[in-house]
């Protein structure tokens, strides 16, 4: 009953999203413009621009092909430089916020513990674009306030799921040392070196999306591909665009299939190649122990990348000198205090400030933001579902669960066209669909309802077949030796057993939806993003502050309803 009253509860909350929006059926059908705009814009991406569409550029600027290496370079450069910082945030983070650390229990050390996991609740809820926003009205524009924006919110993500890897790992290695006199650290790492395959291979996954990440940057001046691709699109150069875009396409598959590689090398193992008798000594196990120079070239790669990515940048700094920087920041600072107490010096006068702005606008746009992360979400979850039958591998195979039937040519073949779809849909950034759509179907809030739900479902869609291929059930193969059809058989017996994962898997993505739809209004269309773009071309800072808090916000209570929730559907 608690699960049909959840799927329930989602379709209410889905219709009462599109009605809070006002986003009308209609206006799914493109204006005439738009209509010739995405035939002009799709029909652009069978010949991608090989040089520069304005021949006045040709003669006087840089080679495209260079521009293009460029701004790839500059994307996977401040990915990579903003991870390493960010690796580094995770660490400390999830060690000091994970229960396995702390072996001895206090009020002090679990309010440490507490206080580290607010912390990284708090960089994560602020998107990398806001955070890059915040930054540049501080300091003004530099490569490091850039890679900054992605590793603050990257650190507390990491530092999130680093600490619960830790508590949920086996502690059998740590109670087994103990035991046998270790200390707590010892102990500790012994509980570590369990977890250390899903930390690496969560901080590889990291590392995809901060390419990602690094792309949308561009939308706020850092000249990475995002950058060049809006620059296009306002030139009216839409074969440019593609060739942009296929770059990045490229750039973020390599990447995910880089990752996925290891992933799987870190959960299976290496398999020894001599297998020694009992009576081994250490040494000799030592020698024989599995080994993969795939994973020792990707140790060597990525520590190099880093280092080039640190040291082959001119300047990190802003290109203003040391003293108009403080005098931008003791301003920023300065001007993050409300209006009307700057103008009275009374701290009482904050709370008519911040009622009367919310009433004017705060709680419409907070509302309606809620609704365009939950709505998107919502879809995504649906279309993933619906496409399980065929995204799962144990299912569209000649052989389902290992149980030879007919029409399984067709039923591959269409497996794979959908998890092709799906990785491209995940591998388009959400601001960046979000922008195109917006050129095609005109500021209507389809274009970013859409704009997550593609991205979101090809994410969705990966982690629920891997929940459908990851389960042993017997009845399932009952089943389909039965003569039960594939779709009985995931309704019946596959999605029962596998839907709270499924759901953990949902509220994860609505908080990234959350996050995403506090940014999408800064493209023009009424949420929190709007309003933080209205106060930033205003320099209306305290305002910026006070739309970023409430997004914040908006995430802290998404985490605590995912939380109980979750709990509530375990019971």
């Amino acid at each position: 009953m608690r699960r049909r009253w959840f799927l329930l509860g989602g379709i209410a909350l889905f219709v009462l999203g599109l009605w809070v929006l006002k986003a009308h059926p209609r206006e799914l059908v493109p204006s005439e413009g738009g209509r010739q705009l995405a035939s002009d814009f799709f029909g652009a991406a069978l010949r991608p621009a090989l040089d520069y569409e304005d021949r006045a550029i040709r003669s006087v600027g840089e080679p495209f092909a260079t521009k293009v290496a460029k701004a790839a370079w500059l994307t996977v450069k401040y990915a990579v430089v903003a991870m390493s910082l960010a690796l580094i945030l995770g660490i400390f983070g999830g060690v000091l916020g994970s229960r396995a650390w702390w072996t001895r229990g206090s009020l002090f050390l679990t309010s440490l513990r507490i206080g580290v996991r607010l912390l990284a609740t708090a960089l994560r809820s602020v998107h990398e674009l806001i955070w890059a926003i915040l930054f540049l009205a501080a300091v003004g524009s530099s490569p490091f306030a850039a890679m900054l924006a992605m590793a603050l919110p990257y650190g507390g993500t990491l530092a999130k799921v680093f600490s619960e890897l830790l508590d949920e790992a086996d502690q059998g290695a740590a109670q087994v040392m103990q035991a046998g006199g270790g200390r707590g650290f010892a102990a500790f790492l012994g509980t570590a070196v369990g977890a250390l395959p899903d930390l690496l291979t969560y901080a590889m996954y990291r590392l995809e999306c901060a390419v990602r990440s690094s792309a949308v940057l561009g939308f706020v001046g850092v000249p990475t591909l995002g950058y060049e691709i809006k620059v296009s699109f306002e030139d009216g150069h839409y074969h440019e665009i593609w060739t942009f875009v296929f770059v990045l396409l490229l750039i973020v598959l390599f990447f995910e299939g880089w990752g996925g590689r290891i992933r799987r090398m870190l959960v299976q193992g290496v398999v020894p190649k001599v297998n020694l008798g009992k009576k081994s000594t250490l040494a000799e196990l030592w020698q024989a122990r599995g080994k993969s120079w795939f994973l020792r070239l990707t140790l060597l790669s990525l520590v190099t990348l880093i280092a080039v990515g640190w040291l082959l940048e001119d300047s990190w700094g802003a290109t203003l000198s040391y003293e108009q920087r403080m005098a931008n920041l003791s301003r920023f600072w300065s001007e993050l205090v409300p209006y009307p107490v700057r103008e009275s010096g009374d701290w009482g006068d904050t709370w008519g400030w911040f009622m009367g702005l919310m009433r004017e606008e705060g709680l419409v746009a907070l509302w309606r933001t809620f609704h365009l992360g939950t709505a998107a979400a919502l879809l995504a979850g649906a279309v993933a579902l619906l496409g399980l039958v065929l995204s799962a591998r144990t299912l569209a195979t000649g052989s389902p669960r290992e149980v030879r039937v007919d029409g399984g040519r067709l039923r591959s073949l269409l497996g794979k066209g959908v998890r092709v779809s799906a990785v491209l849909g995940r591998s388009a950034p959400e601001y960046l669909l979000a922008f195109l759509l917006l050129q095609i179907f005109g500021p209507t809030m389809w274009a970013l309802i859409f704009a997550l739900a593609i991205h979101n479902s090809g994410i969705l869609s990966r982690l629920g077949s891997e929940v459908i291929d990851n389960n042993r059930s017997g009845a399932a193969t009952v089943m389909i030796a039965s003569g039960g059809n594939r779709s009985a058989t995931l309704l019946g017996a596959l999605l029962p057993t596998g839907f709270n994962r499924m759901v953990l898997f949902l509220f994860y993505r609505w908080e990234t939806c959350i996050r995403e739809a506090t940014i999408l209004g800064m493209l023009g269309v009424g949420s929190l993003g709007f309003l933080i773009s209205e106060a930033r071309v205003s320099f209306f800072y305290d305002e910026l502050l006070l739309w970023i808090i409430m997004g914040s916000l908006l995430v802290f209570i998404g985490d605590i309803v995912s939380d109980l929730v979750r709990l509530r559907l375990k019971k």
